[in-house]
């Protein structure tokens, strides 16, 4: 096998790995029943000040979770805010 070959065959084997680890990093993503905040930062690429003055704006679907009223989302209401879906 020449350097090349070998070179090649590190990368298929690294790109396998990086994709498996993706995908079950993914599935943990969506397997969550609720998000917090970070959670829906990490989805929708927004800042967590815009995420904020949406909630206080009532323009992103949330809930209040506990005493503290820790701010929660549920997915799939996320998901259809996203599409232009009504909640």
């Amino acid at each position: 096998m020449t350097n090349c070959e070998v070179s090649k065959l590190h990368y298929i084997l690294d790109k396998k790995e990086y994709d498996s680890r993706a995908e079950s990093n993914a599935a943990l993503f969506f397997n969550n029943l609720i998000w917090g905040i970070d959670e829906v930062c990490s989805f929708t690429n927004y800042a967590k000040g815009t995420i904020y003055n949406l909630v206080s704006r009532g323009e992103i679907p949330y809930r209040h979770r506990g005493r503290k009223k820790r701010l929660v989302f549920v997915p799939r209401e996320i998901i259809a805010w996203l599409k232009g879906e009504q909640t």
